[in-house]
């Protein structure tokens, strides 16, 4: 069956989301001392102290998202478990931020609102990829 035009908008702006995600992620992961020391000082050893599975977790909840969103546009029904693994990442960082560090203190609403979004857009991602292969939309 053919996907309607909202299917493809859809899928579209998801890629874009996930690419700009993907460019915080690189921009985390690369950046400088200097970098860092030019962030307020409460917020500084948020990225000093990160541990390694936040950037594990960041990098499945980024590429699977990616990659399901290019799946949704190829059509193909593998993107439903990578947007799982990707939920997985969101929901896993979404712990660190606001259960394991004080990052809602440092950096107030930000730190509530975006995890908050991406969680939000994650599982919209799931739940379109379930419902386009009911309709036969992917293969």
């Amino acid at each position: 069956m053919t996907a309607p035009v909202w299917f493809w908008v859809v899928s579209v702006v998801a890629l874009l989301w996930y690419l700009m995600d993907t460019s915080a992620f690189f921009m985390r992961l690369f950046m400088t001392e200097e970098g860092i020391k030019s962030m307020p000082e409460n917020q500084q050893h948020l990225y000093r102290d990160m541990p390694l599975w936040v950037n594990i977790v960041f990098a499945c909840e980024v590429f699977c998202g990616t990659l399901g969103s290019i799946a949704l546009l190829l059509r193909k029904k593998w993107a439903l478990p990578l947007f799982v693994i990707s939920i997985l990442g969101t929901l896993a960082q979404t712990s660190n931020i606001w259960f394991l560090t004080d990052a809602i203190s440092a950096m107030g609403a930000p730190a509530i609102v975006m995890p908050l979004v991406a969680i939000i857009i994650g599982a919209a991602m799931f739940v379109l990829a379930k419902f386009a292969i009911s309709k036969r939309w992917l293969r």
